[in-house]
């Protein structure tokens, strides 16, 4: 648990603890806080929040079930007079034979997950695999999991938790000895190989500071070592060498620890592996350079000791220089083993203090708590405190102290991803209160909700990878070294009446924190509904949107990826279709290299990453199968494999459902996983194939009726557009079935579509127009969209369409109803919609059955001629899908505009793409007013897009990209105007 930093403060002796009377109230002014309303919601929804613990701590049962003893049983019992009460630990507070009710409580209270530690000696008594393994051990923590995951909570597991095997003490010294890292490598295998496969978030060492300096510099902790004129009760140590032999072993077995995992049980498991460390956070004392120097440097002898090594493979400059060669070094391996040896970085966090520099250090009595050359204090010069006192002499609140350590870590330590794993305060054991006394904790309310602002706030503002908040600590237990005089629980332990468990004020408040889930105050309305880019507001973006809003850009295998006849891929219906018939794309183009993606996209997908977007969406040519942002993959975008056109018809038969599901079977297993692809488009735009390679004949196949284009070799626009439609949506039903039933419980993913949709406005404000604008949605949109979520066609098709509208069966008809955990929308332009339209009876096609007049709007014209500038539309069409199909989470998966490839054009001409830059800009406008105003579930935003490509009939004559692709040089990238504009909007806060 919490550390018990009395060193910090410059006492050098154990703790001189006694009752507290606060003196001073919460400093809450500068934090902001909330009204009441304030909980969970105002976090992403993927943020976890759980309570934790230690085996030492609250388990009991120490002297049985074949336990070996620990460093703490020995320490406890041996020198009881240096536990503040002489307690210990034997029976702690029961967790061993209740944890069931506790543990029913946690899922009762709203929590998410449960962080606990393994007994190293209970499982393995001897400290050693290879002397034996305590059977009984292994199946406590077994049921423990089982019950954590049968609670619908998520275990995290620490490895090591202060408690090593008495064994390893005494027979070469613990983690004085570099023996002890093979120890715990196999202690952390036997971990890993009974648990793992239920555990999936594994801690290696919960702080490392808090055992070499409480253990071996002040000697307060097991195994109780320090120099003789430190503390005399030390029985030996050394606290100038010691803290550091041991924190460098301690370092080494964390990192043989990260690289078994990662090499034997990461790809299988798929869990994830990281550390905890503590820190407080260090106000520079003034302003002077002196003491700002002295905040940083009390960072590195606390934080940075073990946070530098893990990620730059060394330790931190300032130790190196103040500790000289009592600091050990890492040999070059080493260095390279821990450099990176974390997945996640968890952190515990308490209180702050401020920090002055040149403080007076005797030379002859050289300790680590010294060495920084920092006077560590919570008093500013005026001798007020940096915030209210707990009852632990160390522990002074300061809730923005979280915040800017959060920002802190973010930034000097390559932004990693972190989960709060402590943070909580404790009061005095107080046995002259009343039980009702007892539970009214204000303070530790107060600090939870103060203290979680400042989590938020890091998050919004800083855009702080934080992942989940653990609250320390579920129940009142043995503090260490001061008992059980210290209560830090939620839960308050009764010890006078069998430990019978009561919740505190505290505990209330979290349980309505995490289960009144009332939405944050939207931001204020717009002033206007026009979307001009000059009433957006000047500071508009990413953080408008959610938290967990996602970002992204997205392209298409063909497009893109080019190494068309080459790598074994077989030729799809667009190679057939720009080879054969050339002059039918407009330039003549094809796909053969495209824009060479697939040698290049190491380079393409850095540059995303660099421009600020956090997901990829790409597809996965079916011919070419078949390979740190969020990958979302489209399984089929157009491009049916040659072979089964020529086989079967391709999509125009239903052979084509089983094979569809056998490729998208191969995908899953080859792609998917909770670490890997966790989101499926199944289909791209089904209805742009239906419609353009179906009735108008412009995209690959290339099929119409004659009299649509003489230039199609074959076709029925009357019926194919349907045939083809129908087989796409059973195939998109069997894919979602075969993911549902096989993959998606062990992969954790989701699965959905993507439906493209103009926006129609009615041409008129008669009940015809407005009629013929809901009809031509339902043409476009409501074709898939229906079956998907009510499992049949529109009505307005089955009218209109009658005896050529193929119909479901009822097996089909259930299958397709409710495909989709997301929906994937496409949205670029609008149109007018007129009713009444004259439609030829002896020439039926798709294009025409909907008796509706399509025409242009009158905003601005793209590049292609049936693209006018909507904005507005896609909230309209937002707000629309929301009400008509029960409030599906959406993905807006394309949204941009193209402008004609000018060669005439200089470069930089050419990347002055300003009508590119507003689109978007009032575009993603539109999304924040459907999702602030309407309350549309829009889940994130993929530009479409990344690259200029080939862009289908129309080869390389539009450019839709952000990055402009010289044709003319190699295919180099250049960043256009938008791409800068996308930029600043991800970036800036």
């Amino acid at each position: 648990m919490a550390a018990r930093i009395s060193l910090l403060l410059g006492f050098t002796a154990c703790l001189l603890l006694g009752l507290f009377t606060p003196t001073t109230k919460p400093a809450l002014a500068d934090d902001d806080i909330p009204d009441d309303d304030f909980n969970r919601l105002y976090f992403p929804d993927d943020f976890i929040f759980g309570t934790a613990t230690s085996a030492y701590q609250i388990e009991g049962e120490a002297n049985k079930k074949c336990r070996g003893p620990s460093i703490w049983d020995t320490f406890t019992h041996d020198f009881s007079e240096r536990i503040v009460n002489g307690s210990n630990g034997n029976e702690a507070v029961n967790f061993y034979n209740v944890y069931k009710e506790d543990i029913k409580r946690m899922k009762e209270m709203g929590f998410g997950a449960f962080r606990f530690s393994i007994s190293w000696s209970r499982i393995i008594p001897s400290g050693r695999v290879h002397e034996g393994v305590n059977e009984q051990g292994i199946e406590f923590y077994n049921n423990l999991i089982d019950e954590i995951i049968n609670n619908g909570m998520e275990p995290y597991a620490t490895i090591f938790h202060w408690d090593t095997p008495q064994a390893l003490e005494d027979k070469y010294g613990g983690f004085l000895s570099s023996e002890i890292v093979d120890d715990f490598h196999d202690f952390a295998d036997l971990c890993f190989k009974n648990f793992g496969d239920r555990v999936k978030y594994w801690v290696t060492i919960n702080e490392p500071w808090s055992l070499a300096s409480f253990a071996y510099d002040s000697g307060d902790h097991a195994p109780g070592r320090c120099s003789d004129w430190v503390n005399r009760a030390c029985p030996a140590g050394n606290s100038a060498t010691e803290p550091y032999i041991v924190s460098h072993n301690l370092l080494l077995a964390h990192a043989a620890t990260v690289e078994l995992y990662r090499k034997k049980y990461q790809a299988t498991q798929y869990g994830k592996i990281g550390i905890t460390l503590n820190s407080m956070w260090f106000e520079p004392y003034s302003d002077s350079a002196i003491d700002k120097e002295a905040a940083r440097t009390a960072i590195d002898f606390m934080f940075g000791w073990f946070m530098d090594p893990i990620t730059y493979g060394q330790y931190p400059r300032s130790m190196q220089t103040l500790v000289g060669d009592r600091l050990p070094k890492f040999m070059g391996n080493e260095s390279k083993l821990l450099k990176g040896s974390y997945d996640f970085l968890g952190l515990n966090y308490y209180a702050a203090n401020y920090a002055k520099g040149n403080a007076i250090v005797d030379p002859h009595f050289q300790r680590y708590s010294t060495d920084h050359h920092v006077e560590q204090t919570p008093f500013d010069e005026n001798g007020k405190p940096i915030g209210q006192e707990a009852y632990s002499r160390w522990l002074y609140i300061y809730p923005k102290g979280i915040q800017y350590l959060l920002n802190y870590i973010k930034r000097e330590y390559k932004d990693p991803i972190i989960y709060i794993t402590e943070n909580g305060v404790d009061e005095f054991n107080n046995k002259t209160l009343t039980l009702e006394q007892a539970l009214e904790d204000r303070v530790r309310k107060e600090y939870y909700q103060t203290h979680l602002w400042n989590v938020l706030r890091s998050v919004n503002e800083s855009k702080v990878n934080v992942k989940g908040y653990f609250a320390w600590s579920y129940l009142d237990n043995f503090e260490w070294n001061i008992g059980y005089t210290s209560r830090f629980g939620l839960i308050y332990v009764d010890y006078e009446d069998n430990l019978r468990r009561h919740l505190k004020e505290s505990a209330t408040w979290f349980e309505k924190f995490l289960k009144e889930l009332i939405p944050p105050p939207p931001p204020p309305p717009p002033v206007s509904t026009v979307t001009d880019p000059a009433i957006i507001p000047h500071n508009f973006n990413r953080s408008f949107f959610p938290h967990n809003f996602t970002f992204g850009t997205a392209t298409s295998a063909y497009q893109i990826e080019g190494e068309a006849n080459t790598k074994c891929r077989g030729p799809s219906t667009w190679d057939t279709f720009t080879h054969d018939f050339p002059e039918r794309i407009v330039d003549g183009s094809n796909g053969n290299e495209a824009v060479n993606f697939y040698n290049v996209y190491k380079e393409d997908i850095q540059r995303m990453k660099e421009m600020g977007f956090e997901a990829f969406r790409f597809s996965i040519s079916w011919s070419r199968v078949i390979p740190r942002m969020e990958p979302y993959a489209t399984i089929f975008h157009w491009d049916t494999p040659q072979a089964l056109e020529d086989k079967y018809g391709g999509f125009l038969s239903s052979e084509i459902v089983d094979d569809f599901r056998n490729f998208a079977d191969l995908c899953f297993k080859k792609f998917g996983g909770s670490d890997r692809v966790r989101y499926w488009v199944t289909i791209n735009e089904p209805w742009s194939l239906a419609s353009f390679g179906y009735d108008s004949g412009v995209h690959a196949p290339g099929r119409c009726s004659a009299w649509v284009n003489r230039t199609c070799h074959a076709g029925n626009s009357s019926i194919e557009p349907y045939i083809v439609s129908h087989n796409l949506l059973l195939a998109h039903a069997a894919t979602v079935e075969l993911y549902r039933e096989k993959y998606q419980a062990e992969q954790k993913g989701k699965i959905g579509i993507t439906l493209n949709s103009m926006w129609f406005e009615p041409y008129s404000n008669s009940i015809i127009d407005k009629e013929a604008a809901k009809t031509a949605l339902d043409f476009m949109f409501g074709w898939f969209m229906d079956p998907i979520t009510y499992g049949q066609y529109p009505r307005s098709m089955q009218t209109l369409v009658g005896d050529r509208l193929p119909k479901f069966k009822r097996k089909e008809s259930k299958l397709l109803k409710g495909s989709y955990d997301f929906l994937g929308l496409n949205y670029y332009a609008a149109n007018y919609a007129k009713g009444h339209a004259i439609v030829d009876p002896h020439y039926p096609r798709y294009s025409t059955d909907h008796h509706v007049n399509q025409t242009r709007e009158t905003n601005l014209q793209a590049y292609s001629p049936w693209f006018y500038i909507y904005p507005e539309g896609i909230r309209h069409l937002l707000n629309y899908i929301k009400n008509e199909y029960k409030d599906p989470e959406i993905y807006i998966t394309e949204n941009g505009v193209d402008e004609l490839n000018d060669k005439t054009l200089t470069l930089e001409q050419a990347v002055e793409d300003r009508v590119r830059k507003e689109y978007y800009q009032t575009h993603l406008w539109n999304v924040y007013r459907s999702i602030n105003e309407s309350k549309v579930n829009v889940k994130g935003y993929f530009a479409w897009s990344y690259l200029d490509n080939f862009e289908w009939n129309i080869g390389y004559t539009s450019r839709f990209g952000l990055i402009y692709v010289d044709y003319e040089k190699n295919l180099a990238r250049d960043l256009k105007q938008s791409a800068i504009w996308f930029e600043e909007f991800l970036q800036k806060q």
